[in-house]
């Protein structure tokens, strides 16, 4: 089977630091990937170079067998209608009710795109009612809950969900991670999360990399998480103060 996502070699650089340094990672169809690894090893950088918001410097990035590194116009725009993405903030439109802010990159009518609008929320769990409020007037589960609702209203075979539980409360953040496990087998969705957030490794991945340093540096099946022998995973896993990660500014 062709992987639905295929990293080669993949490098690239800022000025003078080394953010990525060859890396390799494939993702299948239908899996769901977790990617860990400490603040500022590039996990962010990854999502944003497969998505072509940042050139690669060197390496391959193939999607379903296909080359992208280098797209341009419209082979770029027609590349990235295959994603869909939930962002950290959520980043969802002030000024638009909920239903436009799900439904906006959706073709139809106003009512067709309304009612499309109204069936994601109850995929995530939300009423119909909540398709008129603003933004503003949700609680931040309810603003993730809807930003989850955008990333999946158009069908798209790839999502990415860039640290899906950032400032939830510990409840609001396993049904968050619940709804996704979810909508990703229920979908047959290819999905790639980035987190810090160990319970939310261990309630949406299949498989678990982690990066560090510009390399994935371990890549295994959930399963063999807890039984790794890596030191860099291990430490990071169990949160522990002693190992080779050393925090910027703390004391060797």
């Amino acid at each position: 089977m062709i992987p639905r996502i295929e990293l080669s070699g993949v490098s690239k650089r800022f000025g003078s630091r080394q953010v990525l340094d060859g890396v390799d990672v494939a993702v299948m169809p239908g899996e769901s990937l977790v990617i860990i690894g400490g603040s500022g090893t590039g996990k962010s950088v990854t999502l944003k170079c497969i998505l072509g918001l940042i050139p690669i410097d060197a390496g391959s990035m193939k999607v379903d067998g296909q080359e992208v590194a280098g797209l341009k116009g419209a082979a770029l725009d027609a590349h990235r209608t295959r994603f869909g993405m939930l962002f950290q903030g959520g980043a969802l439109f002030d000024s638009l009710p909920v239903w436009r802010n799900i439904s906006f990159a959706l073709p139809g009518s106003a009512a067709e795109r309304k009612a499309a609008a109204i069936d994601n929320l109850a995929r995530v769990g939300l009423a119909a009612e909540v398709a008129d409020l603003k933004p503003a007037e949700l609680s931040g589960g309810m603003q993730k809950r809807v930003a989850l609702a955008r990333a999946i209203a158009a069908r798209p075979p790839i999502i990415f969900f860039d640290e899906p539980t950032a400032g939830l409360d510990p409840i609001t953040a396993a049904v968050i991670n619940t709804l996704i496990r979810t909508l990703v087998t229920d979908l047959k969705i290819t999905a790639i999360t980035i987190t810090h957030d160990m319970a939310s490794v261990r309630l949406i991945a299949d498989r678990v990399a982690m990066l560090h340093a510009g390399k994935i540096i371990w890549n295994g099946p959930l399963a063999s998480l807890d039984g790794c022998d890596n030191a860099y995973v291990r430490q990071f896993i169990t949160g522990s103060t002693e190992g080779p990660i050393h925090m910027p500014g703390a004391r060797p």
